[in-house]
């Protein structure tokens, strides 16, 4: 997956890179079947008032966008709550394509048997 991970507000070191790759491992790892190169995420880490981080992120796999925003009061949490979001939201639509495509193998079938007789 290639990643864009920046702040409007806050100056990144490179443990919060690898903390924002290392959390999202678990996209990456429900993803691998799709071609290399198609995954990209464009990660926001920001501070926001009352000592908690936000983070914001617009995921693209494969053509297929997905967004979520979470405010958390580390910024480990604001991740893990973002990556629940997002796999979440990509399981709801591997199983509604999955209905979808069921549904087209009982209307085929249907329709052949209905040819056959």
């Amino acid at each position: 997956m290639q990643y864009q991970i920046t702040s409007d507000n806050i100056e990144l070191s490179p443990s919060m890179e690898v903390l924002t790759k290392e959390k999202f491992e678990r996209i990456e790892n429900r993803v691998k079947h799709l071609p290399e190169g198609s995954c990209f995420a464009r990660v926001v880490l920001n501070s926001v008032p009352e000592e908690q981080f936000e983070a914001k992120v617009n995921l693209d796999l494969s053509g297929k966008e997905y967004f979520s925003d979470e405010t958390a009061f580390t910024l480990e949490n604001a991740l893990v709550e973002v990556v629940e979001e997002l796999l979440e939201m990509i399981e709801k639509d591997s199983i509604v394509q999955r209905r979808k495509d069921l549904k087209k193998e009982v209307d085929l079938e249907e329709f052949l048997t209905d040819q056959a007789q």
